[in-house]
C-alpha cells in the first residue's frame, strides 16, 4: 500500500511516515520543488502516477491547495486525512475544549486552519480531520516544545514557565502512532488528540529538563493563565503522566 504525505520537511510528517512504514505502507513525499501546489493538472498527473491508497495532508499551504487536493482525492476515491490544531481555538474557549466548540481563532495560523477544516468538511464528509496540540520532540531544531525551551534558554539564560498554563500537548511519537491508528482503523470525522492530563508549562519544562539532561534554569511564573487542553474521545494518545518523569 502507498500514501502520499505533505509536510515531510516539517515536525510531524516524518514521524508519521516512520509509523506508516511499520504497517508496510510506502510513503511518497509531496516535493513542492517538483510538483506544483497551484497547477491542478500537475497535481492530477502526480496522483495518477503514484496511485496512492491514502492522502495525508500534514504540511502547510494555501487553502486553495487544500481544496484542490480534496476534490482530486474524491475524484480518484483516495481517503483524505488532514492534521489541524488546537490553535483553531482562542484562549477564551474554556477547557476541556470539546470538538463541537466553535473555532474562534483570529490569528493568521489559527484562521488558516479553520478555513481548511471548513473547506474539507464542505467538500468531503468522508475525510478525517485530527486536531493536535503542541508536540514534544526530543531535540531542538524543529517546531516542538523542546525547541521552544532551548531557545528560551539561549535568548534569556532562564526559562520562565507559567504554573497556570496547561497546553494541549503530547509526545511526538505518540501523536504519530495515534494519527496512523485513526487513518487505518477509525471512521471519517473530526478527532482531537491531547495527552496532557495534568501538567503546567512549568511542570513540563522540569520534566523535559530531567528527561533530556538539559541543565536548564527554570523559573516559575503565574502568567499567562490559560488552559488550552482539548477533550478527547475515541482515540487517546498516551497520557504524559505515564511518559514523563514527574
Amino acid at each position: 500500500m502507498k500514501a502520499i504525505i505533505t509536510g515531510m520537511n516539517g515536525t510531524v510528517a516524518p514521524v508519521v511516515a516512520d509509523v506508516l512504514a511499520k504497517h508496510d505502507i510506502e510513503t511518497v513525499a509531496w516535493d513542492r520543488t517538483k510538483v506544483s501546489t497551484t497547477d491542478e493538472s500537475a497535481m492530477r498527473t502526480f496522483l495518477e502516477t503514484e496511485r496512492p491508497d491514502y492522502f495525508l495532508h500534514i504540511g502547510m499551504g494555501s487553502v486553495s491547495w487544500t481544496e484542490a487536493l480534496v476534490r482530486l482525492c474524491q475524484e480518484y476515491k483516495i481517503p483524505f486525512f488532514f492534521t489541524s490544531t488546537v490553535s483553531v481555538f482562542s484562549d477564551d474557549v474554556p477547557a476541556p475544549i470539546d470538538k463541537d466548540a466553535v473555532p474562534d481563532a483570529t490569528d493568521e495560523y489559527g484562521a488558516y486552519k479553520i478555513a481548511c477544516e471548513q473547506a474539507i468538511q464542505a467538500l468531503d464528509p468522508q475525510a478525517k480531520i485530527v486536531r493536535i496540540g503542541w508536540q514534544i520532540g526530543t531535540e531542538a531544531g524543529s517546531n516542538n516544545m523542546v525547541d521552544f525551551f532551548t531557545n528560551e534558554m539561549k535568548q534569556h539564560g532562564v526559562i520562565r514557565a507559567s504554573r497556570e498554563w496547561y497546553p494541549s500537548s503530547s509526545l511526538l511519537e505518540d501523536t504519530a502512532e495515534a494519527l496512523v491508528t485513526i487513518l487505518l482503523e477509525h471512521e471519517a470525522g473530526l478527532y482531537q488528540l491531547n495527552g496532557n492530563d495534568r501538567y503546567s508549562m512549568y511542570d513540563l519544562a522540569h520534566a523535559l529538563n530531567t528527561l533530556h539532561a538539559k541543565n536548564w534554569t527554570i523559573e516559575p511564573i503565574d502568567e499567562p493563565r490559560r488552559d488550552n487542553r482539548m477533550a478527547t474521545d475515541v482515540v487517546l494518545v498516551r497520557p504524559l503522566s505515564e511518559r514523563l518523569p514527574l
